[in-house]
């Protein structure tokens, strides 16, 4: 185990350098009016991820998991080509399609006595919702990378080192991707991420223990879940390209990209210890606390929602 973390800790410091050296200007981030960030910002550094996930699959032999890599190949031909969205939606609805039917008997519906038809409609929206969520809060430097970094190092902890590559390799990620970022991980690293995540949650022991690890992610699925809400009470169209999460509101109002992604991160990590006391009331108690806090936020620090 300890020679595996050094070996990929050399891994992906090594390469992440040969990426920025030599591949970091050919994919650039050119800032848009939606954006945090106000020069060209080398991308994809997803692509990473990807290498140091292969290698993790080799070394632990779980060639099952090769079933996760076409979301972040997509991810990586949209850093390049702004795919249309209706392409990204199939995608990834053929990709979660393929996980469901080769973990069909996933654990999380063990104790639910649910037909196989509902069971892959449930499965398959939340396997869209997470993936998106996590690709709709890559949005400021080190936000997506150090909440998903503490929650694949839990998982790693509890479970299985499955994920040990990845783990470390958003850890080494973090020394480009705070703030000032000098390169993001793109929509080939959020869309990987996101199908790790639900990966992680729906091929999990029982169903505590997948609603258990759901929660941990609440501080970025909750963002989402209530912008989403907000913007069909405001009747707006959704899928357009907007900057009205709380953590971009929160940036756009004056707060620096750390101080944001620490508070989010800070709220993971509580939510992290939590799930090791194995009492789900806690936890639903500490949500509905990060709830009000960022109701707090969001009157004291955000831009207004409308603005």
């Amino acid at each position: 185990m300890v020679k595996e973390i050094f070996l990929y800790i050399f891994l992906s410091t090594i390469i992440f350098k040969i990426f920025q050296k030599y591949f970091s200007k050919l994919i650039l981030d050119k800032p848009v009016s939606r954006s945090s960030h106000y020069k060209d910002i080398p991308t994809s550094g997803g692509l990473v991820f990807l290498l140091i996930h292969l290698i993790n699959i080799f070394i632990t032999g779980n060639y099952k998991l090769l079933i996760l890599l076409p979301i972040g190949i997509l991810g990586f031909f949209d850093d390049l080509f702004n795919l249309k969205q209706l392409y990204r939606l199939i995608f990834q609805v053929l990709n979660i399609s393929i996980i469901y039917f080769s973990y069909i008997n996933f654990s999380i519906f063990n104790t639910i006595q649910l037909s196989s038809s509902v069971n892959f409609l449930i499965t398959l929206f939340l396997g869209l919702f997470l993936i998106n969520c996590i690709n709709f809060m890559d949005g400021i430097d080190g936000l997506v990378a150090s909440n998903m970094a503490l929650i694949f190092l839990n998982y790693a902890f509890i479970n299985n080192r499955d994920f040990l590559g990845i783990t470390i390799c958003l850890f080494i990620f973090l020394f480009y991707n705070w703030c000032p970022a000098k390169l993001f991980m793109g929509d080939s690293g959020s869309t990987f991420l996101g199908i790790i995540l639900f990966y992680m949650i729906f091929t999990n022991k029982n169903f505590d223990s997948s609603l258990t690890m759901f929660l941990t992610v609440s501080p970025l699925l909750m963002d989402s879940i209530i912008c989403i809400l907000r913007r069909l009470l405001n009747r707006e169209n959704i899928f357009s390209a907007h900057k009205k999460h709380l953590y971009q509101r929160l940036q756009r109002n004056g707060m620096k990209h750390s101080e944001v992604t620490l508070i989010y991160t800070f709220s993971t990590f509580l939510l992290l210890i939590l799930s090791h006391l194995n009492n789900l009331i806690m936890m639903y108690t500490f949500v509905i606390l990060l709830i009000i806090f960022g109701i707090y936020l969001e009157k004291r620090y955000a831009l207004p929602f409308k603005a």
